[in-house]
């Protein structure tokens, strides 16, 4: 009986003892889906437990301090958090999906810009005789009321939104544009805080003075700018795998075939093959977040060997077999470069089929068996 615990207690502890990277890492949107339902539920509890409650026989519409204008309430938020939502379906699903994305995302902010600019038609100064209820009253000389602090303008936000981009874009693409990502939304976040502090030692200079200098309309972010561009095209360039070092380039100058382009077996990439490859039925390369080849010949009807060889130093790359219908028939081990491995594909059936990397869906060629 003892033994039989202690064996069931072992067996409980072993995925965490010793664990299944893998499927750990395909657990990861589970784990974090039940974060955000956690999260949601205590939002939804602080709010039905949230004091003091102001109801009468029904609810008792708010009504804002007199001064004070509050929009009124709107779906806009949540449609264009949507919006974004599709935006990133589309940037890893690819194809119309990303159209779609971008054409969602653009009527929600669309929508959202229609909302605020008609509240903000309908708060009229309050020196006006049809002046809006709970409408602040009209700065004079440009001041703000005593008492009111208003930041001044910037352009940090949309510096912000550029880097987001920027970095996204990164994540699709996978090493250097990633770096180049991360290097502009730290650069940007930077100059945020930069701003920010200044801010509030000018304000903590008017609390003594009673001056507050807002430093009027800000010039345009030049310099930001061009550090933004010379960080996307130095992520562009060295991911492209254009400089020099680059075997993929310097085999395409060359005029010596791709490894395993347009045979069957390993001994149809010719002589140019490198010698420490395994053997294999076919070889494939990966260099500069590319296949080394496009096309690729197997034996129909029977399981062949695949040797792939990840040349992309620290970038992991594999290789998965789809359908016509883009069913998976086949994934390969992610392996990060530079390194090497030899996969067991069952047999396909007679027809052509496609292979792409799981981690760059870019990564794309065409399999026929015959």
């Amino acid at each position: 009986m003892l033994e039989e615990l202690w064996n069931g207690l072992i067996e409980f502890t072993k995925p965490f003892v010793v664990p299944d990277w893998g499927s750990l890492i395909q657990l990861l949107p589970v784990f974090l889906a039940a974060l955000v339902a956690l999260y949601l539920a205590w939002i939804a509890y602080r709010f039905a437990t949230a004091a003091p409650t102001r109801r009468g026989i029904r609810r008792v519409a708010p009504v804002a301090p007199e001064g004070v204008h509050m929009p009124g309430p709107t779906f806009a938020p949540p449609l264009a958090a949507f919006g974004v939502f599709m935006l990133m379906f589309g940037l890893f699903a690819g194809g119309i999906w990303l159209a779609v994305g971008v054409l969602i995302l653009s009527i929600t902010l669309l929508y959202w810009g229609r909302e605020a600019l008609r509240d903000y038609d309908h708060v009229a100064p309050a020196s006006t005789a049809h002046a809006a209820i709970g409408a602040l009253p009209t700065p004079t000389g440009g001041v703000p009321p005593a008492g009111v602090h208003m930041p001044p303008p910037s352009f940090r936000p949309l510096l912000l939104a550029i880097s987001m981009t920027i970095l996204v874009g990164g994540m699709v693409i996978g090493g250097w544009a990633l770096l180049a990502g991360i290097v502009a939304l730290a650069l940007t976040l930077l100059g945020w805080l930069r701003d920010a502090r200044r801010e509030y030692v000018a304000v903590e200079t008017a609390d003594r003075t009673g001056h507050l200098d807002l430093g009027g309309a800000p010039s345009w972010p030049k310099t930001t700018f061009s550090a933004l561009v010379l960080i996307v095209a130095g992520g562009l360039v060295l991911s492209s795998g254009v400089l020099p070092n680059s075997n993929a380039g310097a085999g395409a100058a060359s005029g010596a075939p791709p490894a395993g382009a347009g045979g069957g077996t390993s001994a149809s990439a010719g002589p140019s093959a490198a010698p420490s490859l395994p053997a294999a039925d076919v070889t494939i390369g990966a260099e500069g977040i590319a296949y080394d080849t496009s096309t690729l010949t197997v034996p129909a009807g029977k399981p062949f060997t695949l040797a792939f060889d990840n040349r992309d130093a620290g970038i992991p790359h594999n290789v998965a077999i789809h359908d016509g219908s883009g069913t998976e028939l086949f994934k390969g081990e992610i392996i990060t470069g530079p390194k090497v491995i030899v996969y067991q594909v069952p047999a396909l059936p007679a027809g052509t089929y496609t292979f792409v990397c799981s981690v760059h869906p870019n990564m794309t060629g065409t399999v026929t068996a015959q």
